[in-house]
């Protein structure tokens, strides 16, 4: 418990204006120890008016205390179960098997599409292609493909866009 002070007191100690004392006070909640009566002044604890401000502060700055973070964990969690009971959320593991049978069946039918063409362009133009002509480029993009980074913008090509730049250096060498 800190020093009981009136409000000229906590003003001085603060640094704030008494009417901005009383606004917070009417309007955001500062503690009062006393609430004074005809003739008399409310009186403050220091120490709960100092821990008021930085509660308030921080709540101003987007920061919170130990104990808003286990409510916002808490409440986070109960709607997560809301959802998995509605079946409005799969668990993490389901969605990763689907979205790797998924990929596994893109790439099985990509790594078919060789003979696809083959076949197509024969029966169209009744010309023999040998699919090992085209399976090099399927396997280009499924590699292209496996070792995108999270990070990246999806798009494999990019990398092909810092060659522009070297041709301008060529160009000054000879």
């Amino acid at each position: 418990m800190g020093k009981k002070v009136n409000l000229q007191e906590l003003a001085e100690i603060t640094g704030f204006t008494v009417q901005s004392l009383i606004r917070w006070q009417k309007d955001e909640g500062m503690p009062v120890v006393l609430a004074g009566q005809r003739g008399r002044g409310n009186e403050y604890d220091t120490a709960a008016v100092l821990a008021w401000f930085t509660q308030r502060e921080l709540h101003r700055a987007g920061l919170s205390s130990p104990k808003d973070e286990l409510d916002r964990a808490r409440k986070i969690e109960v709607e997560l179960r809301i959802g998995e009971k509605l079946e409005m959320l799969a668990p993490a593991a389901t969605f990763e098997r689907l979205w790797t049978d998924h990929v596994e069946a893109a790439k099985t039918e990509m790594l078919l599409l060789p003979g696809k063409v083959a076949d197509a362009v024969f029966e169209a133009h009744d010309i023999e292609i040998d699919e090992q002509l085209v399976l090099p480029y399927v396997e280009e993009c499924l590699a292209k493909l496996q070792n995108l980074d999270e990070d990246d913008d999806g798009d494999p090509d990019s990398e092909h866009l810092d060659d522009a730049g070297d041709s301008e250096e060529d160009d000054e060498d000879g």
